[in-house]
């Protein structure tokens, strides 16, 4: 089979006073309906690769050596207007951020129509609607009317994959397209990409840090670290005995079990109690309309926890796993129910007392750069609210406080007078831990905590949790759609489909023997290292 695609011994360096090689003699091939998965941690150079094909670099980028041949033509050494030719009828790109690939002014139609310029098609409407349900967009016929921030995110991937296929490319680079998708769509892309791949005869560069999505979709496995190609191997041969002791890290940090966690922390003494909570959100008819029915986001769910433990919260976007944490948080108003904290009712308690009982109940979000303000300095980030809840303290002890839990997180001391964008993924989730850490917080919520991180950073910080909690005596509510993630680090577990909990109980009575057709469905849907 001849090769579709051939990158030979690319470098690529930041234009910058020292020159720094960000690309050190990457090569591999890509032939025709071949499904090649590009692997590695965040900034290993997966996307820079990706970006060099496509020659979508940014202007401080250089290729200083290596050729790119594409159809045996170096795509490199042509003009910008026959590259454009190519990326718009040979190779397509979906992107990590659908957020910022798609245009905020336009809806889905008339950006999906783009696509299809100089495509002779005689019902451009109908091939777009065929072409979104084709990527699990059922009511195609409402979304094409609808705008990127009316989407979720999930949905707003799937459109952007329907963009990529449009021209019917014979390489689709997808840069992490699964990411952000819930198990099940993520399983209907999978299948979706492999249907269309045999359909098309579609070479496909997967770039992925989920080595089981990889195992379920690749012929060959290309792992990148430090910018270099470190094993370059089928895939049968890579999941069954790889050669480079990094490869073997990323393997084992994807089966992940977890620790062995410390029984005589728990005790029956209940941290959050949650009874017949229902939050529901009105639906008008336009702007001045009356309310025309309610979306029930939350509908009488009940959860308890004890201390010393994890309950999990499992369930696809648009389930209200989400909602439950804001309305705990005071960050949605409860249209019924209750929530109590430490025996507390929380929604009934004033203002003032709420701010100052809020220290016992604390919460880490999905995204740690957005929860981070971009200002302030790690040291004024971890302190904001010791200061402002525990005003006493003098600045010797919150400087001792500072350092203290710098160290069981995982962080350096002079980490304290730097900036959020001067540290990783998973180093700035280590400080959205360490914030909360500081007011010794009784509940934790943590929100898709390891969704946006590479799986060893994802071990890392689930290991770093379970440590605490056994060390603290703090209880977790963690909130996921991966149901794989839940069932290494809880105790006990809620499935949630549409606002309500179809199955509640120990994690692993759900995981091996569940009742629920629902639940039986996320866990076939878990793609497994092959």
């Amino acid at each position: 089979m001849n090769d579709l695609l051939s990158i030979k011994n690319l470098f690529l360096s930041i234009d910058s006073e020292n020159q720094e090689e960000i690309l050190k003699d990457v090569s591999f091939d890509i032939k025709e309906s071949e499904i090649v998965s590009l692997i590695g941690e965040s900034g290993s150079g997966k996307s820079l690769t990706a970006l060099s094909i496509i020659r979508l670099l940014e202007k401080s980028c250089k290729i200083k050596k290596g050729k790119i041949y594409f159809l045996n033509k170096d795509i490199l050494s042509i003009e910008e207007k026959e590259m454009r030719e190519i990326r718009k009828n040979d190779i397509s790109m979906i992107f990590q951020e659908p957020m910022r690939s798609l245009n905020p002014v336009m809806n889905i139609y008339d950006q999906l129509k783009e696509a299809y310029i100089d495509i002779k098609i005689s019902n451009i409407k109908q091939e777009i609607i065929n072409n979104l349900i084709s990527v699990g967009i059922e009511d195609a016929k409402r979304v094409i009317n609808l705008y990127p921030h009316q989407l979720s995110g999930g949905m707003k991937q799937r459109v952007m994959i329907a963009m990529a296929i449009a021209c019917k490319p014979k390489l689709l680079i997808a840069d992490e397209p699964t990411t952000s998708l819930d198990v099940t769509i993520q399983k209907q892309v999978l299948d979706l990409l492999l249907e269309l791949k045999d359909k098309l005869n579609m070479a496909i560069l997967f770039i992925t840090h989920d080595l089981a999505v990889a195992s379920q979709i690749s012929d060959r496995i290309v792992v990148m670290q430090n910018g270099e190609v470190v094993e370059n191997s089928h895939a049968k041969k890579f999941f069954t005995n790889p050669e480079n002791s990094y490869s073997k890290t990323l393997l084992n940090s994807s089966l992940y079990l977890r620790k062995t966690t410390n029984i005589e922390n728990q005790d029956d003494k209940n941290i959050l109690c949650i009874k017949n909570l229902k939050v529901y959100f009105p639906e008008r008819d336009n702007l001045f309309g009356r309310n025309k029915s309610y979306v029930k986001a939350v509908d009488d769910i009940s959860i308890l926890i004890k201390s010393g433990t994890t309950h999990a919260i499992v369930g696809e976007s648009g389930s209200g796993k989400t909602t439950i944490a804001k309305a705990i948080m005071g960050l949605v108003s409860p249209t019924s129910g209750n929530i109590e904290i430490l025996n507390k009712d929380i929604i009934s308690m004033g203002k003032s007392d709420k701010r100052d009982f809020r220290k016992y109940y604390q919460m880490i979000f999905q995204d740690p750069f957005s929860s981070l303000n971009p200002r302030m300095r790690i040291g004024a980030i971890i302190k904001e609210g010791l200061c402002f809840l525990k005003p006493e303290l003098s600045n010797s002890i919150t400087n001792e406080i500072l350092r203290d839990v710098l160290d069981k997180v995982g962080l350096k001391h002079n980490s304290l007078n730097k900036y959020p964008h001067q540290f990783s993924g998973g180093q700035r989730q280590r400080i959205a831990i360490a914030r909360v850490l500081v007011l010794e917080p009784k509940l934790l919520i943590c929100d898709e905590p390891t969704s946006s991180l590479d799986v060893t950073v994802q071990k890392q910080v689930l290991d770093l949790l379970i440590d605490i909690q056994n060390k603290t005596k703090i209880s977790y509510l963690f909130i996921s759609h991966d149901i794989k993630l839940i069932s290494s680090i809880s105790e006990t577990m809620s499935v949630m489909y549409k606002g309500k909990i179809v199955e509640s109980g120990k994690t692993s009575d759900i995981i091996n023997h569940t009742q629920n057709e629902y639940t039986r469905k996320l866990l076939k849907s878990v793609p497994q290292i092959a």
